[in-house]
């Protein structure tokens, strides 16, 4: 089961401790690289690589209303590029422990149904 571990700075919610273990029904590791190509008149093609950012994309599975404020307190706390530690090491392909943050507007709360909610995000590997 995945887990996650950060210091609670913002919306803080009485007894936490700052981690959040969850199940995931996607958690995808992709490999993003930002730059530029630019193609000469002759042909020749230039490659510049600016950085190559790590990025898991994360959907919750669906839980009751009693821990939306716990996930809020997460994305309040993380929401200005905090480092937090994501453990995936149950997840193939994972790594036992990343120190991540979260991508701008990366973080997406939704309702399901009445009484259930789950939440999206993206971290980025640091």
């Amino acid at each position: 089961m995945p887990s996650i571990s950060y210091t609670p700075t913002r919306e803080l919610v009485d007894g936490t401790s700052g981690s959040l273990s969850f199940t995931a029904t996607r958690c995808n590791r992709t490999p993003k690289s930002t730059g530029k190509e630019h193609t000469a008149l002759s042909g020749n093609t230039e490659s510049v690589l600016y950085r190559r950012d790590i990025e898991w994309q994360i959907s919750v599975s669906p839980f009751f209303e009693n821990q939306l404020q716990l996930w809020r307190e997460f994305e309040a706390s993380c929401a200005n590029g905090e480092a937090f530690e994501l453990d995936t090491s149950d997840i193939p392909g994972g790594r036992e422990t990343a120190v991540c943050r979260l991508k701008r507007n990366g973080f997406r709360e939704m309702r399901q149904g009445a009484f259930e909610f789950y939440v999206t995000f993206t971290a980025i590997e640091v």
